[in-house]
């Protein structure tokens, strides 16, 4: 097993060494193009699908060469990297503050599953992480780090339904974890047939889910 002196001393991945590149570039404009070439490859991913999209497709979708674009990134799994880092980690942070409020489960639950929807508005490019098994399209510490906090998630969304288990604002003749698959699936399957142009908005869906989640969750009577 490695010491931790020479787990310090390993050098920095590929992604994290450009990304470090582009933290240290001076220039607006070089910001501003970076952004261009995230929202573009956000575009991209959702059109084509994270598995047949190519970097050629995002260059053309900014509208500059492949050459141009290598000096922003590298690789197509450091684009995902970049989309989905700041959101997810934004996700997991919100629903930690939520948790450690002092009010009742049932509130902790609608708070956290506003949220979230919340997010996924903001940050449409999470419908990616929910379409792409990250497991397959990415490796190394930045999507260790991504499948962390989603796991996170996972876990403190499970304590918040325990706790109302044990308050007996929800039944208890289910498992937690049960219950917070059930939850999470039933808003994580939205990616297959939401609609942005629709006629129904995110936020009306997620609030019939809402309902939907607390009518499972209703102690028998």
């Amino acid at each position: 097993m490695p010491t931790k002196r020479k787990q310090e001393e390993e050098p920095p991945s590929e992604i994290g060494r450009r990304r470090a590149e582009r933290r240290e570039a001076e220039g607006r404009r070089s910001d501003e193009r970076w952004q261009d070439v995230l929202t573009a490859a956000a575009e991209v991913f959702r059109r084509l699908g994270y598995s047949q999209a190519r970097l050629e497709d995002v260059a053309q979708e900014v509208g500059i060469s492949r050459a141009t674009l290598y000096y922003y990134v590298g690789t197509k799994e450091e684009l995902l990297v970049a989309l989905l880092e700041d959101p997810i980690a934004a996700v997991t942070a919100s629903l930690k503050k939520v948790a450690a409020e002092k009010i009742p489960a049932e509130e902790k639950l609608v708070a956290s599953l506003r949220e979230y929807l919340h997010l996924l508005e903001e940050h449409p490019t999470l419908f990616i992480f929910l379409s792409e098994n990250i497991h397959k399209v990415m490796s190394g510490p930045e999507a260790d780090e991504i499948r962390a906090n989603a796991d996170s998630y996972g876990r403190v969304l499970t304590k918040i339904v325990s706790e109302g288990m044990k308050s007996g604002e929800f039944r208890d003749d289910i498992r937690p974890q049960v219950a917070v698959l059930g939850i999470i699936g039933m808003f994580n399957w939205m990616h297959r047939w939401y609609v942005p142009s629709g006629k129904e908005s995110l936020s009306a869906i997620g609030e019939d889910f809402v309902t939907m989640s607390l009518a499972a969750l209703q102690p028998p009577k």
